[in-house]
């Protein structure tokens, strides 16, 4: 009879814990529903038309006329003895021609660019040949190296030059191919020399008169290739 009475105390201790676990659990899921249901939404993002950024103008691409004019000015107005050195005051010679072609070019906005870049490439090689001729500081082995990474590349540099002098047709390149030659070997005999600081900027400057014809060769390209 203890053991019949015990049993269904049991059952009927079992079936209310269920009984209040499964009420329990469908209030949670009402709950946690009108919660969801009362929330606000989630911001969504905007597309980019209606961003505000979208709307803003394009940016003018940056004129360099002004920027080199002011330093072929500054070059000009250089007056140590040095500024009368004949390779010098050809290479601002032709600085000033580029400058010239880019203006009667302004229509054709990658021959404008290009030009001007030969310019300053230019005025690059004049600024070098004026500082080889002042004299340097004691060389040590880190002025060796230095020199001696110029100078190879500039090998293979010259080496371009009349490929880029062909392709630009300009009446004058070729003198510029043979100056660009002149230097680099001049740069090898003051680095056989020890003159390492001297070899390093004659480098420089026939690696900026060849790249000077690299634009030059590409202002002359009608129709550049985009990829």
């Amino acid at each position: 009879m203890e053991n019949g009475i015990s049993t269904i105390k049991h059952f009927m201790r079992k079936r209310f814990l269920l009984t209040i676990l499964t009420y329990g659990f469908f209030a949670g899921i009402l709950f946690y529903s009108d919660m969801y249901a009362q929330s606000p939404p989630w911001p969504q993002s905007k597309t980019p038309a209606q961003r505000p950024e979208a709307k803003k103008p394009r940016a003018k691409q940056q004129d360099w006329l002004p920027g080199t004019q002011k330093r072929l000015e500054s070059l000009n107005g250089t007056t140590a003895p040095d500024a009368e050195n004949a390779d010098f005051k050809n290479l601002m010679a032709y600085a000033t021609d580029l400058i010239d072609q880019a203006k009667s070019s302004k229509d054709n906005q990658f021959q404008y660019s290009r030009l001007l870049l030969a310019s300053n490439s230019m005025m690059d090689a004049a600024d070098r040949v004026l500082l080889a001729l002042k004299p340097v500081r004691q060389a040590d082995e880190n002025d060796s190296r230095a020199a001696g990474f110029i100078l190879q590349g500039c090998y293979f540099r010259v080496r371009q030059a009349n490929y880029f002098a062909d392709i630009s047709k300009d009446k004058k390149s070729n003198q510029y191919v043979k100056l660009a030659s002149s230097l680099y070997q001049r740069g090898r005999s003051a680095y056989d020399a020890r003159e390492y600081g001297k070899a390093r900027l004659l480098g420089d400057a026939s690696t900026s008169i060849v790249r000077a014809l690299e634009h030059m060769a590409q202002a002359a390209t009608p129709d550049p290739h985009i990829y």
